[in-house]
């Protein structure tokens, strides 16, 4: 689990493209939902940060119902979610300008950033 700062990412074919939060927002599911870092459940109505996906068409079919490279129309995947507490690691992480992946677990993230650029002694 790396943590780096460098974005350059040209999605390719059958790939899945996330979309990234700029704020906090309220999930408004029928069910609780799991964050995708931590796994823990979060309830109906808390803070959360949201995170769109989609799969870029792959094959000559998905191009010609979805269009080639268009993750705007592209195939829809599940929206995943971080809890309160991994969105407010997620937000500060990509505020001091690293780009960790929010699939990835941000507790351990932060622990990497810590070991790396922490108060030397």
């Amino acid at each position: 689990m790396p943590l780096f700062c460098e974005c350059d990412l040209d999605p390719e074919r059958g790939m899945d493209w996330w979309t990234f939060p700029n704020d906090y927002s309220t999930l408004q599911t029928n069910r609780r939902q799991r964050c995708c870092s931590c796994n823990a459940l979060i309830d109906i109505g808390s803070t959360v940060a949201k995170f769109s996906r989609c799969k870029i068409p792959e094959t000559e079919i998905e191009i010609k119902i979805y269009g080639e490279d268009d993750c705007e129309n592209g195939m829809p995947r599940a929206t995943k979610y971080h809890c309160e507490g991994c969105a407010d690691l997620y937000f500060s992480l990509d505020e001091l300008g690293f780009c960790g992946q929010p699939w990835e677990n941000q507790r351990l993230l932060v622990k990497e950033y810590a070991e790396t650029y922490g108060a030397r002694q």
